[in-house]
């Protein structure tokens, strides 16, 4: 094999060091036209095994790849006491839920980590069930937390964040924290 596409062909893989010298117009694995005498020989296309190893190549490893494997070794040193949770010195919003709209703002506000308390006093019980069952996913999908604070009122929290106790009394002096834990 002296010529570079001849090497480029078996570099590739695409024919085998043992089937001879190509001119640069052939096909690999075909006959010459010159050799339409007896020497004339036809070569079969060369079957490729898909679970041959001896050409496999693993891709270089992504730096997403590499995050993951980082954060579970991190993972595995940590002692498993929980997450962390302190509480918040920010303001929670209270929503007054009107329509299934209204479970855009929650999102959007649980995603910019704020709490959430949702006042669903006034609206029928099929909405009621649609909200609570989309706030369920939208915790569960960002490993937050929720829990009824009061009839018709929910608390939707971001994860690792609780609320402080003077956050709490503000929010039962507004009529939206019904729970006797305030004075924890």
């Amino acid at each position: 094999m002296s010529s570079l596409f001849s090497k480029a062909l078996v570099y590739l893989g695409l024919v085998d060091e043992d089937q001879g010298d190509y001119e640069p117009g052939e096909a690999p694995g075909a006959a010459s036209a010159t050799n339409d005498g007896p020497e004339a020989r036809r070569v079969e296309p060369r079957r490729v095994d898909p679970f041959e190893t001896e050409r496999r190549v693993e891709p270089p490893p992504t730096a997403r790849a590499a995050n993951v494997a980082q954060r579970r070794d991190s993972a595995s040193r940590v002692p498993s006491a929980g997450p962390m949770v302190r509480p918040v010195e920010i303001q929670s919003d209270v929503l007054l839920v009107e329509e299934f709209a209204d479970a855009r703002a929650l999102a959007d506000r649980i995603r910019d980590r704020t709490p959430v308390v949702l006042d669903m006093r006034g609206i029928d019980s099929s909405l009621v069930r649609r909200i609570v069952d989309f706030s369920s996913g939208l915790i569960y999908a960002l490993d937050g937390s929720m829990r009824k604070v009061g009839d018709g009122l929910v608390l939707v929290l971001p994860p690792r964040v609780t609320l402080s106790r003077d956050e709490r009394r503000r929010l039962a002096s507004l009529g939206a924290y019904e729970l006797d834990d305030i004075e924890d």
